[in-house]
């Protein structure tokens, strides 16, 4: 009975197929349609959807993402609901680049989207984004429970790791559960990303930044959210979580356990500014107002207040210099 049971979760576990799959990635391979894997063993429960590399110079979050896929394969663990694993920017990915275009994860407001709807766009990122759309409308189309997305990024910079949190209730009690400090208005500072896209539609939705793009710690960090995640929604039993105690106990250490942060300011530049951040920030430092944070072709740019700096820019592509934080009661 027992081997009954687990040949049928094989046969539920995994709908794509095989002769589709491309690789992105030493070891990392996906389908046309942006699947790299879709768990549904047909019992009711949450539909998730995981995504990673929105940026194609973050791969840690897709690689997190199988992770987690190969490991409810091999252990045969019961799954309630969906889980569908996306990649993003597949395109990016394979060149190692942030974008081809423009920035994935910029445009998922509701006109952004309407227009890319009515008129196909033109870009590279326009298509990807249509492909997208396609899987998460799919997915919502077919939930029979609650839907959680969680979108997985990594920084420019060393330092904190932390969750983005939407002003939605259900999103704020579930980022609670996950380890790391939430960082409040962040998703107002940086608008029409993909967790603007869900929390429009009602979704619970998050996202997170597991830590310095090349860090070893940072797909592990990545990984232990969406375990937790996963848990927490009751996706998967609190017993399926690989070294469970672990995983929280190197959160909390990472997260060093900050407060909850609220952004208020946002340094945008342009190419045209010729930003050059100085070095050996990293991220939720403390700085105070008046220091200088980075140089221009203005002049020193220096920090409008006292607080924590957030995502410091050390790449050559980006619109956002840095940000800074404030603490407050509850993200």
């Amino acid at each position: 009975m027992q081997a009954d049971v687990k040949a049928a979760m094989r046969n539920h576990s995994d709908f794509i197929d095989q002769s589709l799959l491309t690789t992105i990635l030493p070891g990392v391979q996906v389908a046309a349609d942006h699947r790299l894997g879709d768990v549904n063993q047909g019992r009711p429960g949450p539909t998730v959807v995981l995504s990673g590399g929105m940026h194609g110079n973050e791969p840690a979050g897709v690689r997190a993402i199988c992770r987690i896929l190969a490991t409810l394969r091999q252990d045969d663990v019961p799954v309630a609901g969906r889980l569908l694993g996306l990649c993003g920017n597949v395109g990016a990915l394979r060149l190692g680049v942030r974008y081809t275009d423009r920035d994935l994860n910029r445009h998922w407001d509701a006109p952004s989207v309407a227009q890319l709807r009515a008129t196909h766009g033109h870009t590279a990122e326009d298509v990807e984004q249509l492909e997208l759309l396609h899987a998460f409308d799919e997915a919502v189309a077919q939930a029979r429970g609650p839907v959680v997305h969680l979108d997985l990024h990594s920084m420019s910079a060393d330092g904190v790791p932390f969750i983005v949190v939407c002003d939605h209730p259900q999103s704020v009690a579930l980022a609670r559960q996950l380890c790391l400090p939430g960082i409040a208005g962040l998703e107002k500072a940086i608008p029409a990303t993909t967790i603007e896209y869900f929390t429009a539609l009602g979704h619970i939705a998050l996202a997170v930044e597991g830590g310095q793009h090349q860090s070893p710690s940072t797909e592990d960090t990545l990984e232990s959210v969406a375990w937790l995640l996963l848990a927490s929604v009751g996706a998967i039993a609190w017993s399926a979580v690989p070294d469970l105690a672990g995983r929280r106990e190197r959160l909390r250490a990472r997260g060093l356990d900050l407060p909850a942060v609220k952004v208020t300011y946002r340094h945008g530049i342009s190419p045209n500014d010729h930003f050059r951040m100085r070095p050996g920030y990293r991220n939720l430092q403390p700085v105070h107002a008046g220091e200088v944070l980075a140089e221009d072709d203005h002049g020193p740019v220096r920090a409008p207040a006292d607080g924590w700096i957030l995502l410091p820019l050390y790449q050559p592509v980006g619109t956002d210099g840095f940000f800074i934080g404030s603490p407050v009661a509850h993200a």
